[in-house]
């Protein structure tokens, strides 16, 4: 009887420890950058303020803009300062749903894949995946022309832009629809989307570098150009 109780006393106090750290704990609103005016993507605890700095928010486009055709796209940011109560953020990364592109393959279509390393009038860097799918089966010198053409436009348009006008451009698809024509110009085209963006380095004024390969080490995520059955 005596040990049973003992064992209740120490679950009871185990509890009570473990409700006293998350009532000690700090917690910070996270807020978006101020390109993306600033809105609050979640909360985080903490009780040592220099370990939030680094921490990486993943949120659906859909929680920005209250969209529902945005479901298919997630937001990464990650924590770059802390400012009172208040955990900044920079734009880290977009990713399109592998669901929806696995959805998009069939027998008679093609996909092509594109990897491109950008960089920006404000010295940022990143890299761009797109995603293309066509209607209809595609020869390889016409993948290889649409791979070669979307990647030229990519550079003349970043060429142009800054972080913060890249990032609203990527978010609301203005990049996307002045890619399209550029493929459709060259064989009919179903879907085109920018399928992945990783920052690989901030503008300058940003002092917050992220973690991320070296420049030139392309990620072993290959481009996809075979067919795929659909299950």
């Amino acid at each position: 009887m005596s040990s049973r109780r003992s064992t209740g006393r120490r679950r009871r106090r185990r509890a009570t420890d473990s409700a006293d750290k998350w009532k000690n704990k700090l917690w910070l609103d996270i807020k978006s950058p101020d390109y993306i005016d600033e809105k609050i993507l979640g909360i985080t605890p903490t009780s040592d303020l220099e370990t939030v700095v680094g921490r990486t928010v993943k949120i659906s486009l859909m929680d920005l803009t209250n969209s529902f055709k945005d479901l298919n796209y997630q937001l990464i940011f990650r924590i770059s300062e802390v400012r009172g109560n208040t955990a900044r953020t920079e734009f880290f990364g977009q990713e399109l749903s592998r669901d929806f592109r696995r959805s998009q393959i069939r027998n008679h279509r093609s996909q092509i894949e594109g990897i491109y390393n950008l960089k920006l009038n404000d010295n940022s860097k990143v890299r761009v995946k797109t995603f293309v799918v066509t209607p209809m089966r595609a020869h390889s010198s016409i993948k290889k022309a649409i791979r070669d053409e979307v990647g030229s436009k990519l550079e003349e348009l970043c060429s142009e832009m800054n972080f913060p006008a890249f990032v609203n451009k990527l978010i609301t698809y203005e990049l996307t629809n002045e890619l399209r024509p550029i493929a459709e110009d060259m064989f009919p085209i179903k879907i085109l989307e920018i399928s992945k963006v990783k920052v690989i380095t901030f503008p300058d004024g940003i002092d917050f570098e992220p973690e991320f390969e070296a420049e030139g080490e392309i990620e072993e995520e290959p481009e996809v150009e075979a067919e795929v059955e659909a299950t």
